[in-house]
């Protein structure tokens, strides 16, 4: 046990050891390099008009339409159709092997040619030309997920620092080909993609509901892994995955039926819009972080009392700044926005709020008693505060002026993920001394988590999903 264990009660390490897996799952996602989920397929034939009207940001969950596949005929006469999900297996099942004769086999490259070698690669295949399809990842806020925690990791080598800024950044979702591994031997070992052009950064798979069995797509960068298994789903869900260039990718050998996925080239272009919606596609369940919060809480001893954990946001935004804060915290990027929604969808109490630190040291010994460990946290987001206070000696220390004029309260026994990031100019006043002069205060946009205590109704709640 760690010097720093040793004494402590039964309880405490418990508590201690919880604390160290979700700081460890935190450091572990430093930048998110892959990210998936699912999209419900509608019953409802409504048209797309109807659909799009019921969705807003905080009601109205995004469905997708039944999907109909087409291609065409090598005599490019005629053309055929599936419609997904299947309304009879064996229907679907006809249909597929008609769509099978038509396709050919899949290659990959190496060393600057395409390769034919059903050892290695064992699918078929249509290229984006010879079939469409009415599913549009744009349309169900796939694409928007992606740009919110695919984007940053990529974005800065695409701004010219004067005409475009991060921010204004996006993705683009270009159809690329259809695969289809099929049972009992459809696979594709272990590569890293080529890069088809200077502003791509990734894939995007899409897994057309059809019943199959294996054919699980690992993705693994740096040493972690993701595992994407969609056989055994349901048949009226749409499964995805996006992934950067870089990161090596395997399909696990299909076992039994067929695996069609739809795949997108991702390319960076200026943004269309994005927002963190309350009803997401993202599968947040994914993520370490959400098993290892579920654990904590169903364990009696961890956090017993309550309290607050803290996450500094490691992206930079003008929260001091009218005409931006109230954009927070749907403009969250990358894994800042993966730890404050992971939260918000477990239904805890969660908010973007200012953190000052480096206050001067407190010359008032009783004070400063009063003051350690606590965190001058602001009350809510808001604008740079100029004040004219502290020109005189009897209005007190910085610390009190500053207490007193930016709407703020203090905080003890935050536990912190992480140090500080980017920093924001938030509170100027005068500063009392031989001569005129101004103090200087800068906070942190920091993601604030209340933790229910052990026992109560909202921990029971979200511990039982």
């Amino acid at each position: 046990m760690p010097a720093a264990k040793k004494g402590l009660a039964k309880g405490k390490v418990e508590e201690s050891s919880l604390l160290d897996q979700l700081v460890g799952a935190v450091s572990a996602q430093k930048a998110a390099f892959c990210c998936g989920g699912e999209v419900q397929v509608s019953n409802n034939e409504e048209n797309l008009l109807s659909r799009f009207e019921n969705l807003t940001y905080d009601d109205g969950k995004a469905t997708s339409a039944s999907i109909v596949l087409r291609w065409d005929l090598p005599s490019g006469k005629t053309v055929r159709k599936l419609a997904l999900p299947p309304s009879e297996a064996a229907d679907g099942a006809a249909v597929i092997e008609g769509l099978l004769k038509h396709c050919t086999p899949a290659t990959f490259g190496k060393a600057g040619e395409e390769v034919l070698d059903e050892s290695y690669r064992k699918a078929a295949k249509l290229d984006a030309h010879q079939f469409s399809t009415n599913f549009n990842p744009h349309d169900v806020g796939i694409v928007d997920a992606i740009s919110q925690i695919l984007l940053p990791g990529v974005a800065k080598p695409f701004v010219d620092g004067k005409s475009t800024f991060e921010d204004n950044l996006s993705v683009a979702a270009e159809l690329y080909k259809l695969n289809i591994y099929s049972g009992p031997s459809g696979k594709f070992r272990a590569h890293v993609d080529t890069p088809r052009g200077a502003k791509q950064f990734g894939s995007l798979v899409i897994c057309l509901p059809y019943p199959h069995e294996g054919g699980q797509l690992c993705v693994a960068h740096q040493g972690l892994e993701t595992v994407f298994d969609w056989g055994r789903k349901e048949a009226n869900k749409i499964q995805w995955a996006a992934f950067y260039s870089d990161c090596e990718h395997e399909v696990l050998e299909v076992k039994s039926g067929h695996r069609l996925t739809p795949t997108y080239n991702l390319y960076v272009r200026e943004r269309l819009g994005g927002v963190m919606r309350q009803n997401t596609s993202v599968n947040l369940k994914q993520y370490a972080l959400s098993n290892k919060i579920i654990d904590a809480l169903k364990a009696p001893d961890f956090m017993t009392k309550g309290g607050v954990l803290g996450f500094y946001c490691q992206h930079a935004y003008a929260h001091t700044n009218d005409n931006h804060r109230n954009r927070l915290p749907y403009a969250l990027k990358g894994i800042d926005a993966v730890f404050y929604s992971t939260f918000y969808h477990l239904g805890l109490d969660v908010e973007v709020r200012p953190v000052m630190k480096g206050m001067p040291d407190e010359e008032d010994r009783k004070l400063r008693k009063q003051l350690q460990g606590a965190e001058l946290v602001g009350a809510k987001l808001h604008g740079v505060i100029l004040s004219d206070a502290g020109g005189c000696e009897d209005e007190g220390s910085a610390t009190m002026i500053v207490k007193s004029k930016w709407l703020s309260e203090w905080y003890k026994g935050i536990v912190w993920f992480n140090e500080p990031g980017p920093r924001e100019l938030a509170m100027v006043h005068m500063a009392y001394g031989n001569e005129p002069s101004l103090e200087w205060h800068y906070s942190s946009a920091a993601i604030l988590v209340k933790v229910p205590a052990s026992g109560s109704e909202l921990r029971d709640k979200v511990t039982k999903g």
